[in-house]
């Protein structure tokens, strides 16, 4: 028994067009929540909240926003985020190594979950567990020799 190819070539068209719409409805709320955050500025207030966590992975307070916004909104507004930070306040090579290990490990993480709940996975066990990895190999990876003796040069090559 044999299938034609027009029959494979339509069934491999209406999985990709259902896998799409799926997505589509996970991404279209979330880049209208995203931007509902930046807006009224719940980013900033969480921060603030979160600021001593960033002392228990080894990091200035300064670092838990850009951190924050990579680890919700994914890599590309995480390093947006730095850069312009960087521009009013120099970040330290210390703090940015932790905090691309951190962001590595757990980045777009809302988008993340939602896919994998999407395809059938505990959103809050995924979310969860890559937090509590990223958290975890970020404080013992701040407490290595190589992360001790990081100087405190921030990115500009300037003494911080």
């Amino acid at each position: 028994m044999s299938v034609g190819w027009d029959i494979i070539v339509l069934e491999i068209l209406k999985g990709g067009l259902m896998t799409m719409v799926n997505l589509l409805k996970v991404l279209i709320p979330l880049m209208i929540i995203i931007e509902l955050l930046m807006v009224y500025q719940i980013m900033e207030k969480v921060a603030v909240k979160l600021a001593p966590l960033s002392k228990m992975m080894g990091m200035k307070k300064e670092t838990i926003f850009p951190l924050l916004v990579g680890v919700i909104m994914g890599v590309t507004y995480g390093a947006g985020t730095l850069i312009e930070m960087n521009k009013k306040t120099p970040i330290s090579k210390k703090d940015l190594m932790l905090m691309g290990v951190f962001i590595y490990l757990c980045h777009g993480i809302i988008e993340t979950g939602l896919l994998f709940g999407v395809a059938g996975a505990s959103i809050i066990v995924v979310t969860f567990v890559r937090l509590l990895i990223a958290f975890a190999v970020t404080v013992i990876l701040s407490k290595t020799p190589y992360f001790r003796k990081m100087d405190t040069e921030d990115l500009t090559g300037n003494e911080a």
